[in-house]
């Protein structure tokens, strides 16, 4: 019994783009400055089974205003909440006639960051523990309006903040071998052990064409995320799996950025999975490196594509199971003849 095959496919996830919309707000002096998120193309990993922001949701918003080449800071990491309809947040700030342009920073879910500097947006989050489906992490682009029209004015419509997932998004699919099509495969128990899983980010000043820049810390490398575990989707374990690659081990894992190590704490997977044919059944148990993982469907496992998960990107890996069925050949050797025959004389 062995595992033939391991393959990875990763896939970068689309960074959350901004959508044209239109909003009915009036136009009066003394607009307040509102907020409008959204993103058609977010991934399902910010809330579990939808792709937008949903009642409850909120950021930290950090901006500042120009005027005469000064900035002032206006907002310094203030509440902004979602109701289902609107983002609201407390104490009203006025768009202000004598600024030239606003600049505005943003980090979702509220409570991240343990210092910042509202007219760069650097941040530098508190510790963060990873525990599953429901611990995503995200950082909007730096935005900056300006006033258009004549005469020039600010826009009165919300202000488009466009957020990018800054973890990464896993999943894990099995598969058994056209070779054994025929045969019953169930998965009895899955893990990935030794993931980081605690730390911090940071986002330093560059925003490389608006977008954040994001640097991870580790700090503890004890993760082990299962089907068991509580933090995955997957809450039974497939017992019959098919050859297409469509059954799940663990689904939709928001996981903290990193590289796959290659000392004693080295990313590791394990896999239980009995087969059945023909009334006997088989276990066994395969464990290996997270780096085994490749991007060929193939024996070798050693055209290895990826070094460790990185930021905003969704990675999904298959595990290809096979086995060495029990074959027979036959032949028949031929007559033999003891000595050169046998006489009887009639007398």
């Amino acid at each position: 019994m062995r595992m033939k095959k391991i393959l990875i496919l990763a896939v970068a996830a689309t960074a959350l783009v901004a959508c044209a919309k239109s909003f009915d707000k009036s136009t009066s002096q003394g607009q307040a400055i509102g907020f409008g998120t959204w993103a058609e193309t977010m991934t399902k990993a910010r809330t579990q089974g939808s792709s937008t922001f949903v009642d409850g949701d909120d950021f930290d918003v950090y901006g500042f205003k120009t005027i005469s080449a000064a900035n002032t800071t206006v907002f310094n990491g203030d509440d902004v909440s979602f109701d289902g309809t609107d983002w609201t947040y407390s104490n009203l700030r006025f768009w202000d006639p004598n600024a030239t342009s606003y600049t505005f920073y943003a980090v979702s879910p509220a409570g991240k960051i343990a210092s910042a500097n509202a007219q760069s947006g650097e941040f530098t989050s508190s510790s963060i523990t990873f525990a599953g489906n429901d611990n995503d992490v995200l950082v909007a682009d730096k935005k900056e309006v300006t006033k258009t029209g004549s005469p020039a004015a600010f826009a009165t419509t919300p202000v488009p903040l466009v957020f990018n997932h800054i973890a990464s998004l896993v999943d894990f699919k099995v598969k058994k071998h056209a070779e054994i099509a025929a045969a019953t495969v169930a998965i009895t128990s899955f893990q990935i052990s030794n993931i980081d899983n605690v730390g911090t980010f940071s986002v330093n000043d560059a925003y490389t064409n608006t977008h954040p820049v994001v640097t991870w810390n580790a700090t503890a490398h004890a993760g082990t995320y299962s089907n068991t575990s509580g933090v995955t989707s997957v809450a039974t374990l497939p017992n019959n799996i098919g050859t297409d690659g469509s059954d799940f081990l663990i689904n939709n894992l928001v996981a903290m950025p990193q590289t796959f190590r290659t000392d004693e704490n080295i990313q590791t997977v394990t896999i239980e999975y009995e087969i059945t044919s023909g009334g006997d059944t088989i276990q066994n148990t395969a464990s290996f490196n997270l780096k085994l993982f490749d991007k060929t469907d193939d024996k070798g496992n050693n055209d290895i594509l990826i070094s460790g998960w990185e930021a905003g990107k969704h990675y999904t890996f298959y595990i290809t199971i096979n086995a060495n069925a029990i074959v027979f050949t036959a032949s028949i050797t031929d007559w033999v003849t003891p000595n050169n025959g046998y006489n009887y004389l009639l007398q």
